[in-house]
């Protein structure tokens, strides 16, 4: 029985080639032992190839991978002493691997029974087991053990008692250790610090990189073999040799040296070159391989890195909480401007009646339809609390009193210009959230400032208002009865705009709006009729009727569907806890003058998530001392905070 594959496309090596056909031999015995009957006392396998059977005799680890996982296959399938090594002349084998005369292939031949010694005992076989030199046998690994003529650095080091993650920088470290040598050299500690030179803290460099050095394994030069590794006459392992003519020209070197990651002292550097800029990966990894190679430095550099506090205060994401939630009076079909929510914005340059060339200041004030989406908008005349309790009793009089009306936080009335803001701090908001209390009327305000998102349904809809007299005013000031009266028209415009998704099939008609609930029709134009002239109280009360089902239907059908993906923050993260040291972020400032401040109270919104906190920081200024100032207290979202310190951290 033969059997016998053709080589791979691939181009192997005429001894891998051999570990193959060996591979095959193993197998072949396989079957034939597991299909006959017989009870084999002894399989003897002959090879010609002295290095396969070398190879078979080693343990598999010791090679590469293709050898490696070949030569284990030969040997769970048969014993390393089975394996015997004969000369090619004798092998039948080999016959079918070259051009063969027929008239060598026929009835007496070699290859019909065989070479002749079989018929021999087996003493006189021409086979023999010898085994080969490491240096002759390819794929194997072989280990250079590391000897260093320095043996400055003992198994005991003097230097193990220095803690290398006291210090911040690695020239502290060279000092140090160049002064620990001085005191040690001449035994007194005069004149230690003037007499500190270059060459004195290039001494202590090699000490420490030797020191390292120690914990590279016996067989560092064969492990990073790719890199060149060589040993210099001071003893260190460095890597580059096969640059060195370039190395010498443009970098003034001639090698780096190799430093292992896991060692203290690659922490240092690590730590050292990144503190000098705080600067991205790249930038800290090209730092370090000017002068050392750490392999997996760039695990390092991220561990240092999320460590850093001056990256986290630079860098470091903001808080990320899921969108809430949508509250139920949104989903709940009612009466327009039951649900409603205000806002502020302004101030709008308005112009005297009388006196043309003076110009006043007016704010305006939006009101919102939680559910309808229906807009009412106003303008105050001053920016006393008097004129806005003028615009929310004209507001009531004509839609009339809300169940209740969300605000933001008093002071806090984010669409409202710096002015405004500084402005509302003179309200009295007991006496505003008052009003209304006798006709039903509750007032909610938001927990926390500089959260617009809070009363995100007022603020999308000022920017449409802005955009809106921006597009039909221009650079036009208006008497404070003309811009009214342009915020009315405004308001209409905002109520015909389509609210939901279009739908295409021309028996239901036009768009949803707003003004469909309002006015019973999409458009102000005067509707075409004819109309049926009813005096009977019940079928007009029926026409109503119909008119406001109809809006309810299709609101449910076009509109409340899309209220179901959420636009943003679509995942959850850490939540703040009680303790972290965190960044206030300040629309006002920039990122380096943000508040330090820990949270001192996690308040849960109706879902049970942490959305706002109250934080203490100190209220001092700049050059004053820290530990005399007041602590403050105030409220804000999530949103606006960056963890620099967790309380885990803290804790550990």
């Amino acid at each position: 029985m033969s059997k016998n594959r053709i080589s791979p496309l691939k181009q192997l090596s005429i001894p891998r080639l051999e570990l193959c056909g060996a591979v095959l031999s193993a197998r072949l015995r396989e079957k034939v032992v597991n299909s006959m009957d017989v009870a084999f006392t002894r399989v003897i396998h002959l090879v010609d190839s002295a290095i396969v059977r070398a190879q078979i005799q080693k343990e598999s680890y010791g090679f590469g991978t293709f050898v490696a996982n070949r030569v284990s296959k030969i040997q769970a399938k048969t014993q390393t002493s089975d394996w015997y090594w004969i000369p090619t002349d004798v092998n039948p084998a080999d016959m079918t691997t070259r051009v063969t005369p027929a008239n060598l292939i026929g009835n007496d031949s070699m290859w019909q029974n065989g070479p002749s010694f079989l018929q021999e005992p087996i003493e006189q076989w021409p086979i023999r087991q010898e085994n080969l030199p490491v240096e002759q046998i390819p794929d194997i690994i072989v280990h250079h053990n590391i000897s260093r003529k320095d043996s400055s650095i003992t198994a005991n080091s003097p230097l193990d008692e220095i803690d290398v993650l006291r210090f911040s920088s690695l020239r502290k470290l060279y000092k140090t250790t160049s002064i620990l040598i001085q005191i040690a050299a001449k035994k007194s500690f005069k004149g230690i610090l003037r007499s500190i030179t270059a060459d004195d803290l290039r001494d202590a460099e090699k000490m420490w990189i030797l020191h390292a050095q120690k914990d590279l394994p016996q067989h560092a030069l064969y492990r990073f073999r790719r890199l060149g590794p060589s040993i210099t006459s001071d003893g260190i392992v460095v890597v580059g040799q096969r640059m060195n003519t370039w190395l010498s020209k443009s970098w003034n070197t001639t090698s780096f040296a190799l430093v292992p990651h896991k060692s203290p002292y690659a922490e240092l550097i690590v730590k050292s070159c990144h503190d000098e800029d705080h600067a991205g990966l790249d930038v800290t990894l090209a730092k370090i391989r000017s002068r050392f190679w750490i392999p997996g430095v760039k695990r390092v550099i991220q561990r240092i890195k999320s460590k850093c506090m001056v990256c986290r205060k630079k860098d470091k994401m903001k808080v990320c909480q899921q969108m809430g939630d949508i509250p139920e009076e949104r989903m709940t079909p009612s009466p327009p401007f039951y649900h409603c929510a205000v806002d502020l914005f302004g101030p709008l340059t308005v112009k005297d009646t009388v006196k043309r060339r003076t110009h006043g200041k007016g704010y305006g004030v939006i009101f919102n339809c939680l559910v309808t989406r229906a807009v009412y908008v106003d303008l105050a005349e001053g920016y006393d609390m008097n004129s806005f309790l003028m615009v929310l009793r004209r507001f009531v009089s004509i839609r009339g009193y809300p169940r209740y009306m969300i605000s933001d936080a008093g002071t806090q009335l984010v669409a409202a210009g710096k002015e405004l803001r500084s402005i509302l701090h003179t309200w009295d908001w007991e006496i505003v959230k008052d009003f209304g209390k006798d006709k039903g009327m509750d007032w909610v305000t938001t927990k926390s400032a500089d959260a617009p998102w809070e009363n995100g349904c007022s603020e999308s809809l000022i920017k449409s208002v802005k955009k809106s007299l921006e597009v039909s005013l221009g650079s036009n000031i208006l008497t404070f009865s003309e811009l009214q009266t342009a915020l009315f028209e405004v308001s209409n415009i905002l109520n015909e705009r389509p609210i939901g998704t279009k739908n295409n099939d021309p028996n239901e008609g036009s768009y949803l709006c707003p003004n469909d609930i309002l006015l019973g029709r999409a458009s102000t134009r005067v509707p075409t009729g004819p109309f049926q002239n009813c005096t009977n109280p019940k079928l007009r009360w029926k026409f109503i009727h119909d008119i406001v089902n109809t809006f309810w239907r299709r609101w449910t059908r076009d509109y409340f569907h899309t209220l179901i993906i959420r636009q943003k923050w679509h995942t959850e993260s850490r939540e703040v806890q009680k303790g972290d040291v965190v960044l206030v972020q300040d629309s006002n400032a920039v990122r380096g003058q943000w508040r330090l401040a820990q949270i001192l109270e996690t308040l849960r919104s109706r879902d049970g998530k942490i959305r706002d906190v109250k934080l203490r920081y100190k209220n001092c200024n700049n050059g004053r001392y820290y530990h005399g100032c007041q602590d403050s207290v105030i409220c804000r979202s999530v949103r606006r905070l960056v963890v620099i310190i967790p309380v885990e951290e803290q804790t550990n």
